[in-house]
């Protein structure tokens, strides 16, 4: 009997999914952003992700570069495979230095950041910007919303509404995923494409 037409075609190789890293922002001190069943969570829905936490141990400019570049090379990866996760002064450090062109990468969701605007002028960025805010009406907002759009950067905001009381954690966590989701599969895209090389 011949040979089956299945074992004499070569089989092409399968795709390799693309990599992505979420660094998850920390320093000793502090809490953890979000709760570890959350995480768990975006875990499983980011399977083409490698999720690291990056622990800032200095919080100048020279320390967050030190402790990013350390976990790319840990890794093998680019910065535009890098998506930035923080929240408060760990994540305005970060976006700060992204926005004054010193940290590439090819993403920052940043929750609960200091809204008054930069004090220097915004680099032009290739780095998405994703913010998730609460603010209550009396508390100033849109400095550095404004900042970022006179800039033209691609950034978007999520401003959650402290006035609402009950649900704004839950709120703000469904805010942070849908961004997360979002980076991860955008540039998971580049990264196939080739476009997410730096």
């Amino acid at each position: 009997m011949p040979e089956s037409l299945h074992s004499t075609v070569a089989t092409r190789p399968l795709r390799t999914t693309p990599r992505v890293l979420v660094g998850v922002l920390a320093a000793p001190e502090t809490a953890d952003i979000v709760e570890p069943e959350i995480l768990a969570q975006w875990r499983r829905l980011t399977p083409q992700a490698t999720w690291l936490p990056i622990v800032l141990r200095e919080t100048s400019p020279a320390g967050i570069l030190g402790s990013v570049t350390d976990a790319l090379d840990r890794l093998g990866m680019t910065a535009r495979q890098l998506i930035l996760l923080g929240e408060g002064h760990l994540a305005r450090h970060v976006l700060e230095l992204a926005l004054r062109g010193e940290l590439p990468c090819g993403g920052i969701v940043a929750i609960d950041v200091a809204v008054d605007a930069p004090p220097f002028r915004i680099m032009s960025t290739a780095t998405a910007i994703r913010l998730v805010i609460h603010h209550n009406d009396e508390a100033p907002r849109d400095n550095l919303i404004g900042a970022l759009r006179a800039a033209d950067l691609d950034a978007r905001i999520i401003n959650l509404d402290l006035v609402a009381g009950r649900g704004t954690d839950a709120a703000a966590a469904s805010a942070t995923e849908t961004f997360v989701l979002e980076l991860v599969a955008t540039i998971g895209r580049r990264t196939t494409d080739g476009a997410g090389d730096p």
